[in-house]
């Protein structure tokens, strides 16, 4: 799952390059959570990997590229509501925000198999100690961005640079020296089509396809910045590139360096880059690394989550402001942060949290939280890009900074058709049943039924809204 950030205004002085973006999209999306998962499909991680690059991040990126330096105010409510008026836009946002309760979730998880590899691998399976920590540092987080975006975005940083690309560094030279040496591998190279293709088992292995597509929703926030780019018709698509190769070279080759020295059998999907890190450091007898990494890793994650705490709720306000949510929803404290839905939002995650006290294990718990989350971000995705298509024709002359290349309406049809039919096609598999013990006859009814009653709230929302809850003078 991405880091979202406030978007810009456009008020701001053009200044950022080609290079200065390209690390800041890239740092949306790089993490060492879907590492594991990505191991777990063995070399069909190359095949997924360059899917959700090309046919699902650039969309979603140029796409919102164009929508934002249109219409930058409030984002996806915005742009939404510019499309399809206020309740479409109201539901949009509204899937972004409550799809964080699901993916924050599952991150959580993260944080806490990694954190039990500092003190006892076993609580790593532990669900009373998975939820404990889930709490924990979410409620934390939630009380530290009390005090406003500025803390919220120190600690993201510092967190960023420790607990992700130093790891992540660490675990593909290693390995590389590993297999430079060798030793045995254990990823299986045949050079057959099955091997690199999800030909046998594709339940499976469309399952865990989700995990590569949820590591890179949330990447729209990134045009929040096409405003601040210097010659923003050449530069930012460059960047969007060069961040996609970017994050597909550094998740592809971790993801491989898991794969080859963790056995498949012994793989855990949430704590497996800690797993490799602990393996690759007992071949040379560093094994006292181990709680060092661990922390450091469950610190990267942390400090993701911390963004994510903020960054849809603020969405949602947004949204909320406009007339669509209760006065009592739009208070916000002396920092200027909605301090009421943080609230709210921390007692809905800490319900959701509960699902790994009631499912068999850690590793379904979190494979049933990255499909919900997908499922509902996957729905705010198609209307996304209905209304890029949609505002084209309505709006034609409304003046685009940047504009999706290939004439009038062709190249738009064709990036955002690509990123409609592969999101379409991601929500389809997240009605697959992950197994470990999930009831298949139940599940693709239960998801269904929860995307229904999450596309139904804010249009309920909608019509019950009163005339009191638009204040005369309400301020982003």
């Amino acid at each position: 799952m991405s880091e979202p950030s406030a978007a810009g205004t456009g008020s701001r002085a053009s200044h950022l390059g080609v290079v200065t973006l390209t690390l800041m999209t890239a740092a949306l999306f790089l993490t060492l959570r879907n590492m594991p998962m990505m191991a777990a499909t063995g070399l069909q991680m190359v095949f997924f990997n360059a899917v959700t690059v090309f046919a699902f991040l650039i969309p979603i990126a140029l796409v919102s590229a164009e929508l934002a330096t249109a219409w930058p105010r409030n984002g996806v409510f915005h742009w939404l509501e510019e499309a399809f008026g206020t309740q479409w836009g109201f539901t949009a946002v509204w899937l972004q925000w409550v799809q964080s309760l699901f993916g924050i979730t599952s991150i959580l998880s993260y944080v806490a198999a990694s954190l039990a590899y500092a003190f006892d691998p076993r609580l790593a399976n532990d669900r009373y100690f998975i939820v404990a920590v889930i709490l924990a540092v979410y409620w934390a987080a939630t009380l530290a961005n009390l005090r406003g975006t500025r803390a919220s975005g120190l600690i993201s940083s510092v967190c960023l640079g420790a607990g992700v690309l130093l790891p992540s560094a660490v675990l593909i030279a290693l390995a590389a020296v590993y297999v430079a040496q060798g030793r045995p591998v254990h990823l299986d190279l045949a050079p057959t089509l099955g091997n690199w293709l999800p030909l046998a088992q594709p339940q499976q292995s469309l399952v865990l396809f989700l995990s590569f597509i949820f590591g890179v929703v949330g990447i729209e926030v990134s045009a929040s910045h096409a405003r601040e780019v210097r010659d923003v018709r050449r530069n930012y698509p460059i960047a969007v590139f060069a961040a996609a190769v970017l994050g597909f070279v550094v998740t592809l080759a971790g993801g491989l360096a898991v794969a080859a020295v963790v056995p498949k059998a012994q793989l855990d999907l949430v704590s497996g880059s800690v797993q490799a890190l602990q393996a690759l450091f007992d071949t040379w007898g560093l094994g006292a690394l181990v709680p060092v990494a661990a922390l450091l890793v469950a610190l990267g994650a942390a400090g993701q989550v911390s963004t994510w705490v903020v960054g849809p709720v603020k969405g949602l306000w947004a949204a909320g402001c406009a007339g669509n949510l209760p006065p009592a929803l739009q208070e916000v404290n002396a920092q200027g942060v909605p301090r009421n839905l943080l609230i709210v939002q921390a007692l809905a995650m800490s319900a959701v949290a509960l699902v790994f006290l009631l499912v068999p294990s850690v590793n379904t718990a979190f494979l049933l939280l990255t499909s919900a989350a997908v499922v509902l971000y996957a729905a705010m995705y198609l209307m996304l890009f209905a209304a890029a298509i949609r505002l084209r024709y309505v709006e034609p002359d409304a003046p685009r900074p940047y504009r999706v290349p290939g004439g009038r309406t062709w190249g738009l049809w064709l990036v955002a058709g690509t990123g409609f039919v592969t999101t379409l096609a991601c929500l389809l598999i997240g009605l697959l049943p992950p197994g470990g013990g999930v009831p298949e006859g139940a599940y693709a009814p239960a998801m269904l039924a929860t995307l229904a009653l999450m596309l139904a709230f804010p249009l309920l929302l909608n019509r019950w809204r009163r005339p009191a809850w638009a204040p005369a003078a309400q301020t982003e």
